[in-house]
């Protein structure tokens, strides 16, 4: 089965995830080639995997018939399916899977507009909320098969050295700590736990203070506005910031807890996955593809959008229960084990399939 993979896109944040996905499925017998723009990190990462692909640049992305190139790579590696994510990708890849008698299937990771996915042969939503979107949008049920993002639980199993290092190089001994990260935009949220945080302070002892931290990573064009709101609620010695960094593992074995405040929904969340399986219990919103990952009170804590308040009751029961932190950090890991690469692998060649045999 020869598979072929276009993004159209090189700055990946779940890069990394998707070249373990596409090295499983040639694993379980799919023949890979991938199409991704030139320059930059991805084609790169291609070639240090040794994956077979080709680097092309749209002419005028939003016409796809322009694409004469992605035809001519087609006709060369002659597919049986062509499998894109982003939406100018399925724009692309479906318009000349149509006109080259190849099935295109599209995943979907965010929130689109469905212009961009009417010639798919199948939508594969990576969460049961954007299946949701893509039917309030016109899309039936029966074109469609949810298939969740995968992570490599294997790359998250907590090394305790690079632990009791990092949380000695951090300042965090002896700490509770509170991590939180992602890009720092307004629907992200970080200010709701900036102020749940601030809440917890105020409402400990003088002396238990410094017992724990919030530790915030990442950056974007809200790091600022972050940076100000902490001043402002006094509790910057509490308060750690730390740029984005490409392998966040070390910081997640450094934590206790983590946190995801998004307050828009989130397709499917791998830094939340990525904290589970790092051992973390976490706390995030009760919205998007969270809603497929959290069992509320068993592998982790939901909380509403734009409410500190609940987030704050939430922490302090998470902070002082140490036992039940065990039992929901165990679940956790259990829940991301269940997402891990090679099972989601499995289910993708099961969508190829099942698309060919509609087909013949």
């Amino acid at each position: 089965m020869k598979i072929l993979h276009y993004v159209d896109e090189n700055r990946l944040a779940w890069g990394e995830t998707w070249i373990q996905l596409i090295k499983e499925l040639g694993v379980k017998g799919a023949q890979n080639h991938v199409i991704c723009k030139s320059g930059c990190t991805l084609s790169g990462r291609l070639r240090e995997d040794e994956l077979s692909f080709d680097t092309y640049d749209i002419p005028i992305q939003c016409i796809p018939f322009t694409a004469f190139g992605f035809r001519k790579i087609i006709k060369s590696f002659e597919p049986d399916i062509i499998h894109t994510r982003l939406s100018s990708a399925a724009m692309t890849g479906g318009y000349w899977g149509k006109k080259c008698s190849v099935p295109a299937v599209h995943t979907i990771d965010k929130y689109p507009k469905p212009y961009y996915y009417k010639n798919g042969a199948l939508l594969i939503p990576c969460s049961n909320a954007v299946k949701n979107h893509m039917i309030s949008v016109g899309f039936t049920e029966d074109k469609m098969k949810v298939v969740h993002n995968p992570i490599d639980v294997t790359r998250y199993i907590r090394d305790e050295k690079t632990r009791i290092e990092m949380r000695k190089k951090l300042n965090f001994e002896d700490k509770t700590v509170i991590m939180s990260a992602g890009r720092f935009v307004d629907w992200k949220g970080f200010e709701y736990v900036i102020k749940a945080y601030s809440e917890i302070l105020r409402c400990t002892e003088d002396g238990s203070r410094g017992k724990t931290s919030l530790f915030l990573v990442g950056s974007g064009p809200e790091k600022k506005k972050y940076m100000e709101l902490v001043k402002d609620l006094k509790i910057g010695e509490y308060v750690i910031f730390n740029d984005f960094v490409q392998d966040i593992r070390p910081f997640l074995w450094a934590s206790d807890v983590f946190v995801q405040p998004s307050q828009l929904p989130e397709g499917f969340s791998l830094m939340l996955l990525e904290a589970m399986a790092s051992s973390l219990p976490v706390i995030t919103t009760d919205i998007g593809g969270s809603l497929d990952i959290i069992n509320d009170g068993e592998n982790g804590w939901l909380t509403g959008t734009n409410d500190f308040d609940k987030m704050a009751q939430i922490l302090k029961q998470v902070i002082s229960d140490t036992e039940n932190r065990k039992r929901v950090s165990l679940n956790a890991v259990k829940t991301a084990s269940y997402f891990n690469v090679s099972r989601i692998a499995e289910e993708t060649m099961g969508i190829y399939e099942m698309v060919l045999d509609s087909k013949s």
